[in-house]
């Protein structure tokens, strides 16, 4: 890869690390703070992603008068922001704890917009697979050691202090990927972006392709993110195993990024993609019929090989089909756009768990169900996709349909 690729890559592994470092426990930390109430943790979870959609969105029109490096800047530095707040308030964070999905989403929103814009124009489509492997790999390789050192800290110092040690590092971490930005390339748009017309086009299979992927990534991830942990918690009731399950799966995943960096091939693109979903699929079936910890266990080593490679072939597919969606929008539109569908599965995700818990009245069943929604989602989407354009779009091009602009 070029060295500005490199740059990059760097940034986006600090922000990752920085993240990692607060996240593993971020939901278990504000279900702490306000008495294990999940319902507040959904709430602000759902205002995160909203307001992240409106920052991403927003992204297209600031372009077009401040430069993407400032864009970036501002994104990272409002996240640094989010836990600088919670340092702040302490054990004065209930009456704060929906407003601060404010934070989240404002920063995350505007940080990958600029992200997924600088990877579109500095990393070329043959080296995408493997700039994400590789961006998996080094923030899994930091999160080998970080998540069992948070659980022991998080457990050994007295209340919530271990908890405020994590979100100082957090923010150590992203204050070096706000400097690091400075050397990145920087550039404005020449025109504001036509992104919301994006969302009228009709009878383009690329741009289907794309609504569908999204939609599952984001139903999948929030879901995952926001579950999985809560579960584990739940099961375990101990941060410290919950940190070693979670080092345990960095270290496979670290393993497995390497792997697929080194062998992937495009070619093979369809079959890896089937047997990833396939077994995610069985994974999660079985975490929901056996929930025990044995079965979580088994789950997080599963998915520490696969789910790394998934997310790298879903992510160069995304600017695949942005790139031949076409008809009169450009890649960066499409990328832009592709946030809506990606809003719409985690809102939607969130606002399913929400329901099902207050209907179920039950957070154990209401977990065994949203796992199986998470593994059929992976089937779902896998097959839609298939059918609509291939997983090897370049070959659809050619022999399908031309796509004109």
């Amino acid at each position: 890869m070029k060295t500005q690729a490199k740059i990059l890559l760097s940034v986006a592994m600090l922000f990752s690390a920085g993240n990692s470092v607060a996240a593993t426990f971020i939901n278990v930390f504000l279900m702490r703070s306000t008495h294990n109430s999940i319902d507040l943790v959904i709430w602000q979870n759902i205002l995160n992603y909203f307001v992240l959609l409106v920052a991403f969105v927003s992204g297209s029109f600031l372009l077009s008068k401040i430069s993407i490096s400032v864009i970036f800047r501002i994104g990272i530095a409002t996240n640094v922001l989010y836990y600088l707040i919670i340092l702040v308030l302490q054990s004065n964070l209930l009456s704060f704890v929906i407003p601060l999905g404010i934070f989240s989403g404002l920063g995350s929103g505007l940080y990958w917009f600029s992200l997924n814009l600088l990877i579109g124009n500095l990393v070329d489509s043959n080296n995408r697979p493997r700039f994400f492997s590789l961006q998996q790999m080094m923030a899994f390789a930091f999160g080998i050691v970080i998540p069992a050192l948070s659980g022991w800290l998080i457990v050994k110092m007295s209340g919530l202090t271990g908890y405020y040690v994590l979100f100082g590092l957090a923010i150590v971490l992203l204050g070096v990927g706000i400097l690091m930005v400075g050397k990145l390339e920087n550039f404005k748009a020449d025109q504001k972006m036509n992104v919301l017309k994006i969302l009228k086009v009709k009878k383009n299979p690329f741009w289907n392709a794309n609504i569908m992927l999204n939609i599952s990534m984001g139903f999948k991830g929030v879901l995952n993110s926001l579950v999985f942990i809560l579960f584990a918690y739940l099961l375990f009731n101990n941060e410290s195993v919950i940190g070693n399950l979670t080092s345990l799966q960095a270290t496979l995943s670290v393993i497995s990024s390497f792997v697929f960096a080194k062998l992937f091939l495009t070619k093979y693109t369809r079959k890896l993609y089937f047997l990833i979903s396939f077994f995610s699929f069985i994974a999660y079936l079985f975490l929901a019929i056996f929930a025990s910890p044995i079965m979580l266990i088994i789950a997080f080593v599963i998915f520490g090989i696969t789910q790394s490679w998934g997310s790298a072939i879903a992510n160069s597919m995304n600017y695949q089909f942005s790139e031949f969606g076409a008809r009169g929008f450009t890649r960066d539109e499409y990328i832009v756009a592709s946030e809506f569908p990606m809003a719409f599965g985690r809102i939607g995700g969130l606002l399913i768990v929400f329901l099902l818990e207050q209907v179920l009245s039950s957070i154990e069943l209401t977990y065994r169900i949203v796992f199986i929604l998470i593994g059929s989602m992976w089937l779902v989407e896998f097959f839609m996709i298939d059918h609509g354009v291939g997983w090897k779009s370049e070959e659809f091009v050619r022999t399908k349909i031309e796509i004109k602009s």
